[in-house]
């Protein structure tokens, strides 16, 4: 059962002496419900902030060491531009708060799958997977891995110009581990999965370099790659008789399927760094392919065009061309499919490579710690305002299901239907 399930509704309850107010609840995940807060002693309107929630864990516990390394890895990270800021941590009662900036612009995968804007723009996903490769660079840079690279952890300001990472709960300092299955599914690499390999430790920042190629599959042609990067997906199982297989599938470019293809190789030969993904994304000429090979392709991929496409300001340029047999379902037609694709694999494409980035699961696998014991109190002794006397919250409740509005880490369940 999530903790988060534990937590009440602290909607119109104050902390931090009165002055943080919550006045709503943006979203929640496996450890923690993330209320908005509005600063009581600003001027109208009042400054708001969102605010990570989780039961304050017993000392000398897994999760209290789980819950320190959340704080300590996104206090070292926080003054970066591209990380979302950490104001204060705070104890009260039974919780810990993690005061944070709110991003009114919500969150990536919601700008993904919502917004066509971006599709077809080459400058506009350059900008914005350039913002990514900023975040993770500056974890790295700091000796922090991330674990949980993937859109729902990236966050916007209120015109989407920015990019902010967030949720540190699974990153860790040690670039080599044992903890398999860390993070989510989608965005795992075949070594993190492990299901296929020797129990040996798996390198995490190749696994969050695995994750960013899955971003930016994502991103140029509204679809991800696979379920699971294992044997046991046919689409993933195809792509490694078949390296061309994305771009036989799926609308993107000859330079964009060759980065990929670089992203994606087994982790003995995954030599790729964030500085090369970033010349190579600097210098590409476009991600998208061209309406004349889209045309020309198979019934499969014009249909992924169609639904990447529908509703965009590029949809005329790149579908004018196309005309597209079946209307994002069944996916059959006699038209050739990739070399290597099987009957499996069309049921496959017709859920994995759907419309939207298909969402993970809610509760990402947690991990085993080895950390020092190092004191919160460091952390928690220089408030954000002046201490006073605290108002307080009531206690944790038993499992409930909390209700509240779609917001900045709200987490989408189910998948997105082809159009």
């Amino acid at each position: 059962m999530p903790h988060s399930c534990h937590i009440p509704n602290l909607v119109g309850y104050s902390i931090d002496g009165g002055r943080l107010r919550f006045t709503g609840i943006l979203g929640s995940g496996s450890n923690g419900v993330i209320f908005l807060a509005e600063d009581i002693t600003t001027p109208a309107p009042h400054v708001e902030y969102a605010v990570k929630c989780v039961i304050r864990a017993e000392k000398g516990t897994r999760r209290y060491g789980l819950q320190k390394q959340e704080v300590v890895y996104h206090q070292r990270l926080s003054a970066h531009p591209s990380i979302v800021t950490l104001h204060n941590v705070i104890e009260e009662k039974h919780y810990t708060f993690l005061i944070m900036d709110y991003c009114r612009g919500g969150d990536f995968f919601s700008f993904l799958s919502r917004r066509s804007t971006y599709r077809g723009d080459d400058e506009c996903v350059r900008y914005m997977f350039l913002q990514v490769l900023d975040a993770l660079e500056a974890c790295h840079q700091a000796g922090v891995y991330h674990r949980d690279i993937k859109p729902e952890n990236f966050l916007l300001n209120e015109d989407c110009t920015r990019l902010y990472l967030a949720d540190f709960g699974l990153a860790t300092e040690n670039l080599l581990s044992a903890t398999y299955g860390a993070g989510s599914s989608l965005y795992m690499s075949p070594e993190c999965i492990g299901s296929e390999f020797i129990r040996r430790a798996y390198n995490t920042r190749s696994n969050d370099i695995w994750a960013l190629g899955v971003i930016l599959t994502s991103m140029i042609s509204g679809h991800n790659p696979w379920s699971n990067a294992c044997a046991s997906d046919a689409c993933y199982r195809v792509y490694l008789r078949n390296n061309n297989f994305l771009r036989e599938m799926l609308p993107i470019s000859e330079s964009a399927n060759t980065l990929l293809q670089r992203i994606f190789r087994r982790e003995s030969t995954r030599m790729i760094t964030i500085a090369q993904i970033r010349t190579a994304v600097g210098n590409m000429d476009t991600f998208f392919m061209h309406p004349e090979e889209i045309a020309r392709g198979n019934d499969y991929l014009r249909s992924a065009a169609k639904s990447y496409y529908c509703g965009s300001e590029h949809e005329a340029y790149f579908l004018g061309h196309s005309s597209v047999v079946h209307d994002g379902a069944g996916l059959g037609g006699e038209d050739e499919a990739s070399e290597g694709t099987d009957e499996d694999t069309v049921e496959s494409l017709s859920s994995t490579l759907s419309v939207g980035p298909v969402t993970p699961e809610l509760c990402a696998q947690q991990v085993d710690i080895s950390v020092a014991d190092i004191e919160l109190a460091s952390y928690l002794s220089r408030p954000l305002y002046p201490p006073r006397a605290a108002i307080s919250a009531p206690a944790p409740k038993k499992p409930r299901q909390l209700s509240g509005s779609a917001g900045f880490l709200r987490r989408f369940m189910g998948r997105f239907n082809a159009e």
